[in-house]
């Protein structure tokens, strides 16, 4: 797994193709990032059921893990798993309500497939994202059925 410097030089590589508005900066995102992370989350609804640490480590293990930030305050995230070569699995991408129609998300987006341009991207979105996703050229594969489980310690 690559840290964080390594991350941070490889998303710089591809910035220059980004189109930014000059007071947004697009940048992988860092610890002290978590509480605007968690304030974004909370605003739209996905509270974490999860502990602190937890939800800390589940972003070190993510990548991409890339914010959009203006005025140093966290305006936009999106976190993935990848695997570097076939497919980029997005788990979040949210973009604070008031920041939104501003091309923010599709900006994320944009760098995720620049990170790993052969790499399909694969995303579950809510019903009211479909818009979005079909606007900036995502099509429908269907519905699946999907498991979650998870093992809960022995009381």
């Amino acid at each position: 797994m690559a840290d964080n410097f390594t991350r941070q030089a490889q998303l710089e590589t591809i910035l220059p193709a980004l189109q930014l508005p000059p007071e947004i900066q697009v940048r992988g995102w860092t610890d002290a990032d978590m509480p605007d992370i968690q304030r974004l989350s909370d605003l739209h609804g996905w509270p974490t059921h999860h502990q602190p640490e937890e939800v800390l480590a589940s972003w070190r293990n993510a990548w991409p893990a890339i914010v959009a930030a203006k005025d140093g305050r966290v305006i936009g995230y999106v976190r993935g798993l990848t695997d570097e070569s076939i497919t980029v699995h997005i788990t979040d991408l949210l973009v604070d309500p008031d920041k939104r129609v501003q091309g923010i998300g599709r900006l994320l987006l944009q760098a995720c497939h620049l990170l790993y341009p052969r790499a399909g991207i694969n995303l579950v979105a809510e019903k009211e994202a479909i818009p979005f996703y079909k606007a900036v050229g995502y099509r429908y594969v269907g519905e699946s059925y999907g498991y979650f489980k998870t093992l809960q310690p022995s009381s």
